[in-house]
This record gives structure tokens, C-alpha cells and sequence, in this order.
């Protein structure tokens, strides 16, 4: 069995017995190989003239790796009378000893007949028998290991045949039934029920680890108690030991990873178990991952048909524990950390896991089918999530899992299953090209509004009615024009990527122009007169901002039109495009006439000073937001031109 170090640490060492069974019988193969060993030594010592086999056959038939060892029957000499130099022989005597307590282990932790009879006979034994770290050994030392007469006294040889008789019987006794894949020993009727449910979630889920190792489990009964342990994945300290006491089902479960614990607690929303407080712990020197984080939880079934089902949704779930860390660490490169893990979450809760996009590569296949669709490649550490928005992301990422897993399942090609998740992050950085024109007809929609927003307020000076209205107006442009600022910062952000980002960038900063423009003659309508003398100059600025109301719903057609015109080329909707453009070039002429027309005015009707400069920044504010409507325009023109010419 694996992992034996942590089970034994969490004290339900009746888990351990088959595993250590099988070490105890073989120590004793390497027991019997040592004493033959220490026989041929002194047999050669005392007749050199004779030749001895070197023991190599029996050395590896018994598992010793040791091949100096090869060497000490031909190397053994005779010192004195009953003396002999036996090379490496303090080594071969603590081997020997070291097997004796590898033998007794499995009896004394099973509690078995004579189990503590053997154990005050190996220290009395160990106690007469020591190295002393010395190749000088004598024949009486020898004796007292390899006898095997019982009359004259006990030895080494006469203990290790009493306790491999006794671990015969208990093999027999702990012999390892399978009950759907997990090896069972000194079960009673009742159990194998629970085991059952058990393993029905753990080989419902288990294809989705891929081949990745893990899962096994072993079960016993102990103390009255079923005992069920589960070696998850490779980790040494990654464990879970369940008890099943009657109705109450408790997990103990050990992990080197905080928040893959905090993961699997969460994986029960729909049951309810008590979480006892997670502690840290260090260790034993067996253990390679140092420091591990221990939690409890208990579970109190109603009836046994309750028990059955947490028992089986359970098991389903220690799947999505292997390579979680991997997996985590693999998508914070593309969000946040908060995300990932809701993200592993939502694939373990729908059973679809992590392990399958794994396989197919991580996160190198997400950078190579970035590198492949985007215009400028991603750099590993700058989230996926800022170029394609945090919903996408995650979305992205759902579906390339789902489709990962039921492709593996399925035994599709890899090659086939990562080229259509290649093909779908096309999809998405198409859709953020769409996302991006929503951008631009949301920010066209904002000046259209300040635009009208203008025409109305001149209109409401030159023919009276609220007095308040050009400072509510202002008001209302300013917030609009804030938003329509982060609307042009959010088309920075996503055009970066994009094959259009050049013309998205240059397109958004110029419909900003045109808004500056109007919010900035909205304000400057909160300083004119509310008594306006001139009535011909105020007409004549109503034309202007009539004009520029007209260019900028016939801009929002156009950007309308051009969509259309990009997605499928439509002869009808080109027509319209191209009549809205023409119409916005036309407003820009007619109100550079009008600005010629209207200083003309000031100067030879306007006596206030007030009055002749708010009308004069007026009109250069209108014409200048119809000038940068119509440079907006040709750019969204030249655009549409050079799309219609990549297609042909």
C-alpha cells in the first residue's frame, strides 16, 4: 500500500496491515539469505580449502541490491578459535535485525496472538545479539542468531520462524477481497454495502483523471469502525481516511496544498458536514512535503440510504483533486486567482474537471491559439482576461474544458480536439471586435444625445422658456461625456489585440472630438445672456447646431451601415452607408459656410461684448465638432474600402 507514512501519522495504522504483511514476508526471504550468508562465511573460514558459492542467486531471489555482499563468503577468514573475520558482517547482523522488526510490525499492530510474547523475545535476543560495528565475529554469535535447536536456547532463527508462521495465518486472515476495485480485508455483511457506494463515485469520475495515477483504496474494519483510505494522487502527504461509525461519516483529509483543502470543503455545499478547525502540521522525516494542513469533517446521516449517498458523491469527488494546484496555477496566468478556483469549482460541481485540458497541453495551448488568432501575442503573466474581458475569459475557458473532456472520453485526436479549441479563441476575439463596435455605437450614441442636448438649449435661448435649462443640460453632458471617456478607454484596452486595432483607436479619438466639441459649446451656453439682444446671431448658431444634431445621427447610421457591410456585403446596405457619409461631408461645408456667415453677423450687429464672444466660441466649438465628424467618417470610409478589397 502507498503512502504508508501519513496513515500511520493519522493512527489508523490497521490500514497499513496487508501492506506491511507483504514487507514482513519479504524481510523474512532477506532474513533467511543473511543467515545463510553468516553459515557459508564461517564454513569457508573454517575450511578455505573448500569452494562456496558466493550466494549471488539467493542474494537477488531475496531482493538484496547490495552486491558487495558478494564478496564475503570467499573473504571470510579464520582469526582465532571461533573467531572469524567476516567482512561487512555488523551490517549484515543490524539488516538482520532491522527485518526482525519489519516481521513483527504487522502482529503487533493487528493486536495478534503471541504479538507481545515476540516482541519481549526480540529484546532479549537484540539484547545479547549486536554488532559493535565490527567484522570480528564470533562462532557463539553466530549460534545464537542461526540456531534453530529449541532445547538448547532461543535465537534470531527460531523467532523468525514462530512469527512467519503466525504471519501465514494472518495473511489468511487479512486476505485482500475486491469489491469494485478497492482492496478490503476483515469486513463484516454490512460493510461492503457502504464500499460499494463508495466506489460507485470514485469509478464513476475516475476516467476523468486521464491516465494521471491515484485512487486507490483500501478498507478495513477497526475498533468497530469501517475504515476507508484513499491515496488520491502521488503526493506523500496527500491522504483521506474516512470512518464509518454506524451513521456518522468522518473524513480526515491531509493536504500540502492550503487552498486545494479549502477546494474540497467546498465540494459538499449540498450536504451538511461539520469542518472541525483546519490545523498544520510537520511531518516526520519519512515524509517528504515537510509541513501538510489536516482537516476533519463529519457527516451525520439521517438513515443508511443518507450515509450511501454522501458516501457516493464523495468518492465522485476526489477526482478533481489531482493536479489541482497545477491546474490553478496554470489559469492565474489568464485571471485572477478568485476566478481559477471558481472556475476548477464550477468543472468539478457540473463533473467535467481539469485534467483533460491538462493533457492537451494548459496553458501553452491557450498561448499557442493566442499567438495563432492574435494580432500582438500575449506575454506569459498578463491576464487573458484584460484583453478579452473577465466574462469571456472564463466562458472561454468552460467551454474549452467541456470540450477537452468529452473529446478524451470519446477518444478523439488531440490534434483535432486542440485546433477546435484554437478555432473557438478565434471566435472570441471576433466577438471582441463586435464588442468593440458596441463601444463605438454606445460612445455615438452619447454625442448624438449632447448634440441634440445643444440644438434645444439655443433654440430655448433664442425663443425663452426654462432659465435653468443650460446649466441642466451642462450638467447632464458632462456626465455623458465621462462616460463616453471610459467607454474610449475601454477600446484601448481591447483594441490591442485585434487585426482592426489601428482603426478602432483612431476611430474612437475622434468621435471624442466631436464630443469634446459639443459638451465644450454646452457649457459655453451657461454663460450666454439669458436675454439674448441679436435674435439674427442666435438663429443663425441654431442652424449651426442644427446641423451638427443632423451629421451626428447621420454619423450613427453610418456606423450602423458599416457593420452590416462588413459582416456580409450588402449592395443596399452600402447605398446607405455611402449617402449617410456623403450627407455628413456636406453638413462639414455647410457649416464651414455658416461659421464665415455668422462672424460676419457678430461683428456688424452685436454690441455687447458677452454676447459677440460666447456666440463667436459657440460657432467655432459647432464647426469644429462637424470638422471632426467628417475626418471620423472618411476614416470609418477608407476602412470599409479596404475590407471589401481583402475579401475580393
Amino acid at each position: 500500500m502507498e503512502k504508508l507514512s501519513i496513515v500511520e501519522e493519522l493512527g489508523e495504522k490497521e490500514l497499513l496491515v496487508p501492506g506491511l504483511v507483504n514487507s514482513a514476508l519479504i524481510a523474512n526471504n532477506k532474513i533467511k539469505y543473511y543467515f545463510t550468508l553468516l553459515q557459508s562465511a564461517r564454513e569457508k573460514a573454517q575450511q578455505p580449502e573448500k569452494e562456496y558459492s558466493n550466494l549471488k542467486t539467493e542474494r537477488i531471489t531475496a531482493g538484496e541490491n547490495d552486491t558487495s555482499l558478494d564478496t564475503v563468503v570467499n573473504s571470510a577468514m579464520k582469526v582465532e578459535e571461533d573467531s572469524y573475520l567476516i567482512p561487512g558482517s555488523g551490517k549484515i547482523i543490524d539488516s538482520i535485525l532491522w527485518c526482525m522488526d519489519e516481521m513483527i510490525k504487522p502482529l503487533l499492530i493487528s493486536s495478534w496472538v503471541d504479538a507481545a510474547e515476540f516482541s519481549l523475545r526480540l529484546e532479549e535476543l537484540r539484547s545479547k545479539i549486536t554488532s559493535g560495528n565490527t567484522e570480528l565475529v564470533t562462532g557463539e554469535l553466530i549460534q545464537q542468531i542461526t540456531s534453530g535447536n529449541r532445547e538448547k536456547s532461543d535465537s534470531l532463527h527460531l523467532l523468525v520462524m514462530d512469527m512467519h508462521h503466525e504471519l501465514n495465518q494472518l495473511q489468511k486472515a487479512v486476505a485482500v477481497e475486491m469489491i469494485d476495485g478497492a482492496s478490503t480485508y476483515m469486513l463484516e455483511k454490512d460493510d461492503k454495502e457502504l464500499i460499494k457506494a463508495f466506489m460507485a463515485g470514485v469509478n464513476r469520475t475516475a476516467p476523468l483523471k486521464f491516465g494521471h495515477p491515484g485512487l486507490g483504496t483500501t478498507a478495513t474494519r477497526a475498533d468497530g469502525k469501517l475504515l476507508i483510505q484513499n491515496d488520491i494522487g502521488e503526493t506523500d502527504a496527500h491522504v483521506m481516511v474516512i470512518d464509518v461509525d454506524e451513521r456518522d461519516v468522518s473524513i480526515t483529509y491531509t493536504d500540502i496544498h492550503m487552498p486545494r483543502l479549502l477546494f474540497f470543503q467546498s465540494l459538499f455545499e449540498r450536504f451538511d458536514v461539520e469542518w472541525a478547525d483546519t490545523v498544520s502540521r510537520s511531518g516526520k522525516h519519512t515524509l517528504k512535503s515537510g509541513v501538510y494542513h489536516l482537516s476533519v469533517g463529519i457527516f451525520r446521516a439521517e438513515n443508511n440510504a443518507d450515509a450511501v449517498s454522501f458516501l457516493d458523491h464523495l468518492g465522485s469527488r476526489i477526482v478533481f483533486l489531482i493536479d489541482w494546484n497545477r491546474a490553478r496555477k496554470m489559469l492565474k496566468n489568464f485571471m485572477k486567482n478568485r476566478d481559477a478556483i471558481d472556475l476548477l469549482k464550477w468543472a468539478a460541481d457540473n463533473d467535467i474537471g481539469h485534467r483533460g485540458f491538462l493533457v492537451l497541453g494548459g496553458e501553452k495551448l491557450v498561448f499557442d491559439s493566442l499567438e495563432m488568432v492574435s494580432r500582438v501575442p500575449i506575454h506569459y503573466g498578463e491576464p487573458l482576461s484584460q484583453v478579452i474581458g473577465r466574462e469571456k475569459t472564463i466562458e472561454f475557458f468552460q467551454w474549452s474544458m467541456k470540450r477537452a473532456t468529452s473529446g478524451l472520453l470519446e477518444n478523439q485526436a488531440h490534434m483535432l480536439l486542440q485546433d477546435e479549441i484554437k478555432t473557438e479563441m478565434l471566435r472570441y476575439f471576433r466577438t471582441v471586435q463586435q464588442e468593440l463596435f458596441e463601444l463605438c455605437s454606445e460612445h455615438v450614441s452619447f454625442t448624438v444625445e449632447v448634440a441634440i442636448s445643444v440644438s434645444d438649449t439655443v433654440i430655448q435661448l433664442l425663443y425663452g422658456g426654462e432659465t435653468d435649462l443650460p446649466e441642466r443640460s451642462a450638467r447632464r453632458n458632462k456626465l455623458w461625456e465621462s462616460r463616453a471617456d471610459d467607454i474610449v478607454n475601454k477600446v484601448r484596452a481591447l483594441s490591442r489585440r485585434t487585426e482592426a486595432a489601428d482603426f478602432f483607436v483612431k476611430f474612437i479619438v475622434l468621435s471624442d472630438d466631436v464630443l469634446d466639441y459639443l459638451e465644450e459649446a454646452s457649457y459655453l451656453l451657461t454663460l450666454a445672456p439669458a436675454n439674448v439682444r441679436s435674435k439674427k446671431i442666435m438663429m443663425e448658431i441654431s442652424n449651426m447646431a442644427e446641423l451638427a444634431r443632423e451629421g451626428c445621427q447621420e454619423f450613427l447610421k453610418a456606423l450602423y451601415s458599416s457593420q452590416f457591410v462588413r459582416s456580409n456585403f450588402n449592395q443596399e446596405e452600402m447605398q446607405y452607408f455611402l449617402m449617410s457619409v456623403t450627407r455628413i461631408f456636406n453638413i462639414e461645408e455647410d457649416c464651414d459656410v455658416a461659421l464665415r456667415k455668422i462672424r460676419r453677423t457678430i461683428l456688424a450687429q452685436s454690441a455687447d461684448h458677452r454676447e459677440s464672444l460666447v456666440a463667436l466660441e459657440l460657432a467655432n466649438n459647432i464647426e469644429r465638432s462637424t470638422n471632426s465628424l467628417m475626418i471620423a467618417a472618411l476614416t470609418l470610409r477608407e476602412d470599409i474600402f479596404e475590407n471589401i478589397n481583402v475579401r475580393r
